[in-house]
């Protein structure tokens, strides 16, 4: 099942469905906007891999990770899928919140801006377009910023919009002049003319970008299902290797796209990017902190492995489960 969830007010509507402590036949996912890096997450779900669990899922879309930590913090949902930044910076607040698995540990933007700029040094004023300010989007937008040698704070303007689909509408609109997109979106953008500026990925960045999270009580309570969850999302990705034009159907679905090029170069992009053992890497989680510590000097005091709870993903590698999969 899926939804898609906008306004805020919602996640106080679905918080009476579950509580926290209690095992229940569905089990809520949010996810942190739409694109390819959930696909795992979608075909476990369409599949029916979570069934041999013990549970069935509900996948709820939210605009942005900071909305989805909010439910889950809430017990709207019982996992969290999407942009780690917000985990840290929810952790860092105090809330009580594991990532048990990183599932993107590199920056999979492209910098994508409208037919007139050309290159990085047209960028310097233009309006930027992220989902939430403190986002994933947002903190890797003025990383890049930086790297170019423009100052984020004082040379560009950077608008909260939504996720990578509304962010993109507003590039067409022309109502930004710049965005960070992934595929299959970027292949949308260069079809239409928008210029691609950069690749964050290539840059060979490791980031912790996108990872899986619960609270720390509902993983205390219900250990056998964050395990299950787990096993469940790693099959997907499994699958994915196994099974190219059934997972490219579920793509389309939940993408809305038809484009076969843009399927394609999602799903060339997705073998390269999704680990088959999605293991938290000191390496990513730090250099999240180091990107918040900029506008909090706070995040100085933590280290990686105050966010990571990795017992999980031993226990199951350790099994041979994983290796099993990619056999």
């Amino acid at each position: 099942m899926k939804k898609l969830i906008w306004p805020l007010a919602w996640i106080f509507f679905l918080t009476g469905f579950l509580c926290s402590g209690a095992l229940a036949k569905t089990i809520r996912v949010g996810s942190a906007g739409l694109s390819g890096e959930f696909l795992p997450l979608w075909v476990a779900n369409d599949k029916g891999l979570f069934k041999k669990y013990g549970f069935d899922t509900e996948i709820i879309t939210f605009q942005g990770g900071p909305l989805t930590v909010q439910a889950l913090v809430s017990g709207s949902v019982q996992f969290h899928a999407g942009g780690t930044s917000s985990i840290v910076d929810a952790r860092m607040q105090g809330g009580e919140i594991a990532t048990v698995a990183v599932f993107v540990d590199t920056l999979p933007y492209t910098l994508v801006a409208s037919q007139r700029i050309k290159s990085a040094s047209q960028l310097k004023g233009a309006r930027f377009a992220v989902s939430r300010l403190g986002s994933v989007s947002d903190l890797s937008l003025r990383l890049a910023l930086r790297n170019m040698g423009i100052n984020p704070e004082k040379e560009a303007v950077i608008l909260g919009i939504g996720d990578q689909t509304s962010r993109f509408g507003a590039l067409r609109a022309g109502s930004v002049d710049a965005t960070v997109i992934s595929p299959p979106l970027t292949v949308t953008a260069r079809k239409l003319g928008f210029n691609l500026i950069t690749s964050f990925q290539d840059a060979g960045i490791t980031w912790a970008y996108d990872s899986i999270d619960t609270t720390m009580d509902f993983a205390k309570k219900n250990r056998d299902t964050v395990i299950g969850f787990l096993k469940g999302f790693i099959e997907g990705n499994a699958y994915i290797h196994k099974n190219k034009e059934e997972s490219l159907a579920v793509l389309a679905h939940w993408m809305r796209l038809k484009d076969r090029e843009a399927l394609e170069e999602t799903y060339t992009y997705l073998l390269k990017t999704l680990p088959k053992k999605p293991y938290a890497s000191d390496k990513g989680m730090q250099a999240v902190l180091d990107a918040i510590a900029i506008r909090n000097p706070s995040a100085k005091k933590f280290k990686p492995q105050d966010f990571t709870e990795m017992q999980y993903m031993r226990e199951i590698d350790q099994s041979g489960f994983i290796d099993k999969l990619f056999q």
